[in-house]
């Protein structure tokens, strides 16, 4: 493992080269990584290296790396597979440590020519000491740096980081994840892996001062022994969020061709979820989806959730869901159900677990005594609203239920985030219909409810599953505390 300031000088480099960089204005490879920097306002200098160029996008050019008369950072190759060992060699000469290889083309394709040309990638890396990202991969992505060739264009920085072994991954994920107001410390998108290792990089975040949440997405790695302790320990102050992709057989297969990494088993990596404590993701959505609580809600008491909705068989749905998921839904106090009672009808509503009140969800007034009555009740210790959109299509067209339901949201981001009983509280988005104006809006809200600060999810499966892994995560860290001790 290199040394964490050898390593910052790669993440917050004060100079970049890219080699393959072209005076085409469109295209990308080298061309692109180049002319992003720029956009993005990459505050050091940038050196474009082309032996058949003189001027690159209003840059001088270099014919190579160690002709560059100063000190470089970081180089980014984005050249055809076979010129790599040759600009390896070049950084050698030039005393560059850290390089980043988007080029493809190497043992992933299965082909000998290209086993045999990674084998003398990987000689090289080695023989020089270079910390190299990839080959095959989009690299690095660090807002705080404005090191952003790539992804969506970060507007913010924040204490989440992504390990993956997919760039498509990594791209698709900055700018989901922006959408909802999750911002990056660092991304982070290592192909092939033929330098800097799953356990080096993560090793880096675990002492990263930035980081607070680590995701990563992984295909393949070496040294599962010791990745597995790593995470282990890394997971006790820092949640490690992984999502394991090849665990079928037809993914498994799809992981050889795409990284050349071997998959392994699926009952080794159950194992190694149970060992590490790690919170299991299936998706990117997944990965999100169970940040946010980690973001904005302190540890839960318990697993016992208040389900307040609307409709008998909705509710019936949510609490199966939550059952499912391991979250208990406990009925409500005698003493909680008739100060309901007093203000609600029966008829057509239910005062138990979960609230099934039709009649509060647009009255601001009737929502807040029902809400401050469910969280206050002794036997509860979170909350999932659901919040209905396109129930009722002429809703949109009727200034006053706009209204109504406005105050309600707002209550809602209002009361969660004072919160005086310190119970976690999230927001489901159900979408009746399949009118597209109604999806958009349910997506409105989720975002407004996120960049609020509020986990929002897109259905009350995603908010169950979310809520029940972070209660997984608390209680592992509890039972291995108490175990220790």
């Amino acid at each position: 493992m290199p040394h964490g300031q050898e390593l910052d000088s790669m993440f917050y480099p004060k100079s970049v080269a890219v080699v393959g960089a072209s005076a085409n204005p469109v295209g990308w490879g080298g061309t692109g990584f180049l002319r992003r920097l720029k956009e993005v306002g990459f505050p050091g200098n940038l050196y474009p290296v082309n032996p058949n160029a003189t001027e690159v996008q209003g840059l001088k050019a270099y014919p190579d790396v160690s002709s560059i008369p100063r000190h470089v950072d970081l180089v980014i190759i984005a050249i055809p597979a076979p010129g790599v060992p040759d600009v390896l060699e070049d950084c050698i000469v030039a005393g560059v440590k850290n390089v980043h290889i988007f080029t493809s083309g190497f043992g992933e394709t299965g082909e000998e020519e290209g086993q045999e040309l990674g084998e003398k990638t990987r000689e090289i890396i080695q023989r020089g000491g270079l910390n190299v990202i990839g080959p095959n991969c989009m690299g690095l992505y660090v807002p705080a740096s404005r090191l952003a060739a790539w992804g969506t264009k970060p507007v913010g920085t924040g204490h989440v980081a992504f390990l993956s072994q997919s760039g498509g991954h990594a791209e698709l994920l900055t700018g989901y994840a922006q959408g909802l107001g999750v911002y990056f410390s660092k991304v982070i998108s290592y192909g092939n892996a033929y330098g800097l290792q799953a356990l080096d990089l993560l090793e880096y975040l675990a002492d990263d001062p930035d980081t607070s949440i680590i995701t990563v997405y992984l295909e393949g790695i070496r040294d599962g022994n010791k990745v597995t302790r790593l995470v282990r320990e890394i997971n006790r102050t820092k949640p490690v969020i992984v999502w394991k992709g090849g665990l079928t057989d037809s993914g498994s297969r799809a992981v050889a061709s795409h990284t050349g990494s071997l998959a392994g088993e699926e009952r080794v990596w159950e194992a190694f979820f149970a060992q590490t404590g790690a919170v299991k993701a299936n998706s990117l959505e997944e990965i999100i989806d169970i940040v946010l609580p980690f973001l904005y809600m302190s540890p839960p008491r318990g697993n016992r959730v208040l389900l307040l909705g609307g409709g008998g068989g909705n509710s019936v749905a949510l609490a199966d869901i939550c059952s499912r998921e391991g979250l208990e839904v406990p009925h409500l106090t005698e003493s909680t159900r008739r100060e309901l009672n007093s203000f609600i009808r029966l008829a057509g509503n239910s005062t138990r677990n979960p609230l099934d009140v039709w009649q509060v969800q647009g009255d601001v007034d009737q929502f807040r005594r029902a809400i401050e009555l469910g969280v206050a009740d002794p036997v509860i210790d979170m909350v999932i609203v659901d919040r209905h959109v396109g129930d009722d299509p002429d809703d949109e067209h009727r200034p006053d239920e706009r209204e109504r339901q406005r105050a309600v949201n707002d209550f809602i981001i209002d009361f969660a985030r004072k919160n005086k009983y310190n119970k976690p509280m999230v927001v489901a988005m159900t979408v009746f219909g399949n009118d597209p104006s109604s999806a958009a809006t349910a997506a409105g809200l989720r975002r407004e409810f996120a960049t609020a600060g509020i986990p929002a999810y897109s259905s009350s499966t995603n908010a169950a599953r979310a809520l029940a892994r972070f209660v997984r995560y608390h209680r592992f860290q509890s039972k291995t505390a108490n175990y220790n001790h």
